[in-house]
């Protein structure tokens, strides 16, 4: 089996409810990084070399593992053979991925409130000092077309850097304005399990697509087919990070918010600010 089949596997299983205990010994790499405390930067792969696992095996399970000569499987591990596998564990869409302080973002594209949150992000982002703050997204949406659009920001992350915030907040806004305008003509809106489930007339072109062009510098044609595939493996991986941290931290339902390593109850740019005081 090819690591990236393993990886899809242990993607489905994982998400399919293997996770249980929390995993908190964690291993600084490099000695001029910031020290790791108070729950900030545990899942910062550009900071530590191992990262929080939730998904331990049982005791018979670590028995037959160590049989084969295997152990439990690490994402940061499965993950390394794609090129930018940081970037697609920690987003950074927002300041230095080495800040002292983080804001996770957990969207799911699928849950309306889902834009009013990132909005309050993006707002209290024009506060913020981008030495010392940055903000990382994470997606496990409900329909599975919010892991393309994650995907697609990730994708921004890295090469679109300052381009990565508006593009979210024009998915999460289209994404909403599709499904009422599809209710207002069909009577009901449908999941978005593909590109043109998200459209709402037949003359419609996939979000993503028409997005591209908006870019600076727009998406060459031939390279369009190549992104959208990265997209789609991008956010899944994305999204495997992101039920790990939801478990870490005691996240029960997305959207949240994760500051310096405590959910805020509300997410609001005040409540976001004053959390980071």
């Amino acid at each position: 089996m090819s690591k990236h089949c393993a990886l899809l596997v242990w993607l489905a299983l994982s998400l399919a409810g293997c996770a249980s205990e929390r995993t908190q010994t964690l291993q600084t790499a490099g000695a001029d990084a910031p020290v790791v405390s108070g729950g900030v930067n545990l899942f910062n792969p550009w900071l530590n070399t191992t990262l929080p696992n939730s998904r331990r095996l049982s005791a018979d399970g670590e028995q037959m593992a160590k049989q084969i000569g295997s152990g439990a499987q690490r994402i940061e591990g499965e993950a390394a053979y794609r090129k930018r596998w940081r970037e697609e564990l920690y987003p950074v869409v927002f300041g230095d991925m080495r800040a002292p302080h983080e804001i996770l973002v957990l969207l799911d594209f699928a849950a309306p409130q889902s834009e009013k949150v990132w909005q309050a992000v993006v707002d209290a982002a024009k506060s913020l000092s981008p030495k010392q703050i940055k903000i990382v997204v994470y997606g496990n949406s409900r329909e599975q077309y919010g892991t393309d659009l994650l995907g697609f920001a990730i994708w921004l992350s890295w090469s679109r850097p300052e381009q990565a915030m508006p593009w979210l907040s024009h998915a999460l806004s289209r994404w909403n304005a599709v499904k009422a305008e599809q209710k207002r003509l069909r009577g009901r809106s449908v999941p978005f399990v593909n590109e043109f489930d998200a459209t709402a007339k037949p003359e419609d072109y996939p979000i993503i697509y028409t997005y591209m062009q908006r870019l600076r510098p727009p998406v060459s044609a031939n390279d369009e087919l190549e992104i959208s595939r990265y997209c789609y493996d991008a956010g899944n991986v994305n999204m495997y990070q992101a039920a790990q941290i939801g478990t870490y931290y005691g996240v029960k339902a997305f959207p949240a918010v994760i500051v310096d390593g405590r959910p805020l109850g509300s997410p609001g740019a005040n409540s976001i600010l004053a959390a980071l005081e």
